[in-house]
């Protein structure tokens, strides 16, 4: 299922399954992958987060808050989390990346306008958009060429 994300993305994922079993969750949701691509230090989105005062700890802590997330047929990724992915390797395509790289998935994760994550944000006073923005900075590129999904 990811043959094509990177060793950091993968590892990202493994990270937020960790946390959703930590939890007792019963499938992985958007607010596992934020926490994911967030705990790795030598990720964007870990200093683009600390540079607005959010540690990943704030994460897990808020999301453990929220509504267990239910169990989901053929998991333990919960639909969002689909769509996350199917988003993370459009973004490295229009990117003109053959890789998806954690950049590509915290892109996705935050245009994701509901579930664990998006939730999360709320909370914290984050604009996601404004994320994704200093995501694409931090890659090198115009804050204009964030991808568009709808």
């Amino acid at each position: 299922m990811f043959e094509d994300f990177d060793t950091k993305t993968v590892q990202a994922t493994e990270k937020a399954q960790a946390l959703a079993e930590q939890l007792q969750d019963e499938s992985v949701a958007t607010g596992h992958l934020i926490y994911g691509l967030t705990v790795d230090q030598s990720v964007c989105l870990h200093h683009i987060f600390s540079d607005l005062n959010v540690d990943p700890d704030m994460f897990s802590d808020y999301v453990n808050s929220l509504p267990r997330e239910p169990e989901v047929p053929n998991g333990p990724w919960n639909r969002h989390c689909m769509t996350v992915f199917d988003r993370a390797r459009d973004a490295a395509q229009d990117l003109g990346q053959k890789t998806v790289r954690p950049e590509h998935m915290a892109l996705a994760v935050l245009s994701i306008k509901a579930g664990s994550c998006y939730e999360t944000l709320k909370e914290f006073s984050i604009d996601p958009e404004y994320v994704q923005q200093l995501i694409m900075q931090a890659m090198g590129m115009d804050a204009e060429q964030v991808p568009e999904w709808f």
